[in-house]
């Protein structure tokens, strides 16, 4: 299985621009060489809520921490299965909470959504709270959602990691094939990246964007790309059709 080239960013929403607001996305990924080099993909995107005072914080430290710990199990070649995401994401939600004692606010003030991948070279585990997305490549080369994003009655509301102690509303899905293609976003992107309707991916949204990416043949073409995404991100194009924060990962190898 090739070598995974991977780019991510999370780009401040023209909304929080004209309210002074900060970036409340984050994004935390890695490709880890595990025994025998072995390569294993790692992503984690987060979207602190808008209403929630701490929502920076929150995003931050939940790539933060979950991101660092899959790495440690992809250094240390493990299989992870969904007995480990539960127990990973309930002690960030202790940490959620005990830092909500330590502020002496309600723990809503830590919402955010959290979605993440450990894609080893024939297993794909994926996990998600909330809206936004993940998206793979399937056996046809068409992009389909692992799950459409969680939201409420109405198309803004969605859950939070803090919504649950016991993660009752977490999904996970464990995938046993190999995986070449995959990205993650959040919910700034997915009016112009899912077909809502439909439930499917948006075809034309995606394509241009992995076939740059296949193309790029080292590291400073990657990088290039890395610089041209953040750009795009916070193009005219983009900023029409959204005013929120965006974050969008998109990694492939051969």
């Amino acid at each position: 299985m090739g070598t995974w080239k991977a780019i991510g960013s999370s780009v401040l929403g023209a909304g929080h621009v004209a309210t002074g607001k900060p970036c409340e996305d984050a994004v935390k990924y890695s490709i880890v060489h595990g025994k025998d080099n072995e390569e294993t993909l790692v992503c984690c995107v987060s979207d602190g809520a808008g209403s929630a005072q701490y929502a920076v914080f929150a995003s931050t430290l939940c790539v933060g921490r979950v991101a660092a710990a899959l790495e440690g199990s992809a250094i240390d070649g493990e299989e992870v299965g969904e007995e480990a995401i539960f127990a990973l994401l309930e002690e960030v939600y202790d940490e959620l909470a005990n830092e909500a004692v330590a502020q002496d606010v309600e723990i809503n003030e830590f919402s955010c959504t959290l979605l993440g991948c450990y894609i080893t070279a024939q297993r794909g585990v994926f996990f998600q709270v909330g809206d936004g997305a993940i998206i793979r490549n399937d056996a046809s080369g068409f992009y389909i959602p692992v799950w459409m994003p969680q939201n409420g009655e109405y198309q803004n509301s969605t859950t939070f990691l803090i919504d649950d102690k016991n993660m009752g509303h977490v999904k996970i899905s464990i995938v046993e094939e190999p995986i070449t293609e995959v990205g993650l976003f959040t919910d700034g992107l997915q009016m112009l990246a899912l077909n809502m309707e439909a439930e499917n991916v948006h075809q034309p949204f995606f394509a241009p964007l992995f076939k740059y990416l296949r193309l790029a043949g080292d590291a400073a073409k990657v990088g290039v790309l890395q610089s041209k995404l953040e750009a795009y991100l916070d193009s005219t194009q983009i900023n029409e059709r959204t005013d929120d924060d965006k974050t969008l990962f998109l990694a492939t190898r051969e």
